[in-house]
């Protein structure tokens, strides 16, 4: 897909959007049991989405516990293949936003995957990377940081989840602005801990092409004590947690998505 990085925000398309599942690790068979989008254009919605999944396997108490979707819930709903020709028009064109992003991005990678579809190639905003930046709060979940502008708390359903959202990146992009954030560049960069004027390693910056050419990298990755090994990757962001800088990517040597620290990365095709 074409990326017009110089886009000025108030005209890029953005898809918030939010998945509940029936546990926390999509390598260990969870599953969506629940997608919510707002496709918001110019600062108005011109769409949405809200569907419950049929995850084909039983949910976990512990999601149940927090979300409230149970088994019976799900049990009639259409499964995820049947919910992407619907799901799938409001994401196209647009830059995907979402709180711990990648969390949400490794599901959607897994179950693309089993179908035999490649991953997403949207530009990516993590709205949990970006508070824990440029916010000062005590904590940095959803409820907290929503609650903290005088909005009402989610429930914890997808939906409502996309709403506080909502809210949530309308005040980190106010706060950017104030900061010369202006285009898609600019908060894509900002995203990675730099603002306007600040320069950017040589590695970053050929990592930030490929996601935006949407083209695979060859990487050597050293895990810890571990031997160098060489993987291909399809870059999907880059965040800086803390002092960690992150390359998030859909590893093909583990059909999987998996999230790469950078001083441990070496490019060796590009």
């Amino acid at each position: 897909m074409h990326i017009n990085l110089d886009q000025p925000l108030h005209t890029v398309p953005f898809v918030l959007f939010d998945l509940e599942s029936t546990g926390l690790d999509a390598q260990a068979g969870h599953r969506i049991c629940e997608i919510a989008a707002l496709r918001i254009e110019g600062q108005q919605v011109v769409a949405s989405f809200e569907q419950l999944v049929n995850p084909q396997r039983d949910i976990d108490p512990a999601a149940y516990a927090v979300n409230g979707i149970s088994h019976a819930m799900v049990i009639g709903q259409p499964t995820f293949t049947a919910v992407l020709p619907q799901f799938l028009p409001i994401l196209e064109g647009g830059v995907l936003v979402a709180h711990n992003a990648y969390f949400d991005m490794g599901f959607l990678g897994t179950q693309f995957n089993e179908l035999g579809l490649p991953p997403l190639q949207n530009p990516v905003i993590d709205t949990l990377a970006l508070a824990r930046r440029y916010i000062s709060a005590r904590r940095y979940n959803l409820t907290a940081l929503v609650t903290s502008l005088g909005e009402r708390a989610p429930n914890h359903r997808a939906m409502s989840d996309v709403r506080a959202l909502r809210a949530v990146f309308a005040h980190l992009l106010d706060l950017l602005y104030r900061r010369e954030v202006r285009t898609l560049n600019d908060l894509l960069r900002a995203q990675r801990g730099l603002l306007p004027g600040d320069e950017e390693s040589r590695m970053s910056q050929q990592i930030n092409q490929a996601i935006v050419a949407g083209e695979a990298l060859t990487i050597l990755y050293r895990t810890a004590g571990g031997e160098p090994v060489e993987r291909r990757v399809l870059p999907i962001g880059l965040t800086i947690e803390g002092r960690r800088h992150l390359l998030h990517a859909f590893c093909y040597l583990r059909n999987a998505p998996r999230s790469f620290a950078l001083d441990r990365l070496s490019l060796i095709q590009v």
